[in-house]
């Protein structure tokens, strides 16, 4: 007999499908875990004046999205960046570029998602 916070469960199932874990626990929350990262991807950001370019290297099939905020720190409110959701890789190992216009003096810092299906804004 095991413990879920303060409940006590009786049993656990768990079933490997398509590289994921599903993890049932009687009386508990179902848990998902995925066993494998999608793949590492840097994003690189160059800028000149207020011409911010974001690349970084596509794979076929993987949908991404870039997000940006002009504030650090756990209370930053991540936007989406126009002309840059939902970008599908077309070939393996292509570079996809995007650019942002900003002026000079503002700074900005971004995150890239990915998924291997479209975000839903």
């Amino acid at each position: 007999m095991g413990r879920c916070g303060n409940r006590r469960w009786g049993g656990w199932l768990a079933l490997a499908l398509g590289g994921a874990v599903l993890a049932g626990l009687s009386g508990c929350k179902t848990i998902h875990e995925e066993l494998r990262p999608i793949r590492e991807t840097t994003l690189t950001v160059a800028r000149s004046g207020g011409e911010v370019t974001l690349s970084w290297i596509g794979m076929r099939g993987m949908y991404y999205s870039v997000m940006f905020t002009e504030e650090r720190g756990a209370k930053a409110q991540w936007k989406l960046l126009p002309d840059a959701v939902n970008i599908q890789g077309i070939a393996m190992d292509e570079p996809i570029v995007v650019m942002d216009r900003l002026e000079p003096s503002r700074q900005r810092y971004y995150r890239l998602l990915q998924d291997s299906k479209p975000l839903v804004p």
